[in-house]
């Protein structure tokens, strides 16, 4: 009588138990391979975009793209308005080349559902091409989800590469929520006489930029911090930061305070 060879019941339940506690631990490891590229690639887009502002300093006296928003075209409260032309992103253009290098693969948000998260305020016009040309802006941006954010003091203050305090240490581009970092308390959170006031106020829009949609403008911004609002960062609890001497590097969000504003101490 000849004998034929197969599995029993408890080998075939044996070997799928061993498969599926081996995808049970690859697929988080692969997840994180994934977020872990995605993280190199937008802090390739970080330096980029960094040097882009610099070279853009060394061509315009040592200035750094300059746009005010409440003189913005649009809903501006001051007499003179300024069209889009200055707004960091377009001023840095021709540097950078590529309107790839300031979409983020970890922005959660896309411009044609989400104005708020794309141009930061900017664009409220629901044909993109239209809107850049009424604004003077380059058309290649029109259609993109900008990922990142400058420095609204910079920009807004219009000062010198060579008048900054500390440029290694001062943001000058970086992970964003809109294209404008906010002012976070520049002003009144600062205290000469109390420097650890720096460590208690954490610029939002940067430190927690996939989550603007959630309701954090509140004790998220003053503190104390729940570590919970990490989650919100757009890299595994933090974000990468672009800063004036050119260089680019992974900063946590608990570390993400109004101090990148590069105020003296």
């Amino acid at each position: 009588m000849q004998r034929r060879n197969g599995f029993t019941l408890i080998e075939l339940l044996v070997v799928i138990a061993i498969i599926a506690i081996l995808a049970a631990i690859l697929f988080p490891v692969f997840a994180q391979a994934r977020a872990s590229a995605r993280k190199t690639s937008c802090l390739s887009n970080i330096k980029q975009l960094a040097l882009g502002m610099t070279m853009y300093c060394q061509d315009y006296d040592e200035r750094f793209p300059q746009w005010h928003w409440d003189e913005s075209y649009n809903g501006g409260s001051a007499a003179v308005k300024n069209d889009g032309t200055t707004i960091w992103w377009n001023a840095i253009y021709p540097y950078v080349k590529n309107a790839q290098v300031f979409v983020c693969p970890d922005n959660k948000y896309d411009v044609k559902t989400k104005d708020d998260g794309a141009w930061g305020w900017f664009n409220t016009n629901a044909d993109p091409i239209k809107f850049a040309q009424a604004t003077n802006t380059n058309v290649a941006m029109a259609t993109i989800c900008i990922g990142y954010a400058s420095s609204e003091p910079l920009t807004y203050s219009y000062p010198k590469l060579a008048g900054l305090f500390r440029p290694a240490e001062t943001l000058i581009v970086s992970d964003g929520w809109t294209t404008l970092t906010g002012w976070a308390d520049h002003w009144d959170q600062y205290d000469p006489a109390d420097k650890n006031k720096f460590n208690f106020v954490r610029i939002n829009r940067i430190a927690y930029p996939n989550g603007w949609d959630q309701s954090w403008f509140g004790s998220a911004i003053d503190g104390p911090f729940d570590p919970a609002w990490d989650k919100f960062a757009r890299h595994a609890g933090g974000n990468n930061i672009g800063y004036a001497d050119g260089h680019a590097k992974y900063l946590p969000a608990s570390q993400t305070t109004i101090k990148l504003f590069g105020l003296p101490q």
